[in-house]
């Protein structure tokens, strides 16, 4: 399957974290081609089986919990645009200590409503990613093992 890893980070976790998604999906023998948010054209995502979201949450114009802000900006890009059945997956990266622990994937997952897509799976949300890489790392894996099997049926 050929699949667009989309990720937007600040400090280069959601960065760490998207190779790391790519890695598992790409011994699965899936294509896997990752790009930059603010580096991708829209009409980039038609050429692609799966587009999987990723961003970390961030207080962003005075709103808690807002995907970064490259994505805001490539959102507000297709607004009114549909994709009917694209399939899409999300993952995110935030602190529990925030009132909306990864609200970015709330927000994505509206995003990806109003494409008129479908989640493929549930989203991920890791917690202070940083804080225990070992573990954040495994379920990461262990989320792109579970994608692959969704892709895979």
């Amino acid at each position: 399957m050929n699949i667009l890893l989309l990720y937007a980070t600040y400090s280069s976790g959601t960065s760490m974290a998207a190779q790391t998604v790519s890695d598992t999906l790409t011994n699965h023998n899936h294509t896997v081609t990752i790009k930059l948010v603010e580096e991708t054209d829209p009409s980039e995502l038609a050429a692609y089986d799966t587009v999987i979201l990723a961003s970390p949450s961030w207080d962003y114009e005075g709103k808690e919990g807002q995907p970064h802000q490259h994505y805001v900006a490539f959102i507000k890009k297709l607004e009114g645009q549909t994709m009917p059945g694209k399939k899409f997956a999300v993952f995110g990266l935030g602190d529990s200590s925030y009132i909306h622990f990864c609200g970015a994937v709330d927000e994505l997952e509206k995003f990806v409503n109003s494409l008129q897509g479908i989640l493929v799976t549930p989203s991920l949300r890791i917690d202070g990613y940083f804080f225990d890489q070992d573990t954040n790392t495994q379920k990461l894996v262990s989320w792109a093992d579970t994608l692959n099997t969704t892709l895979t049926k």
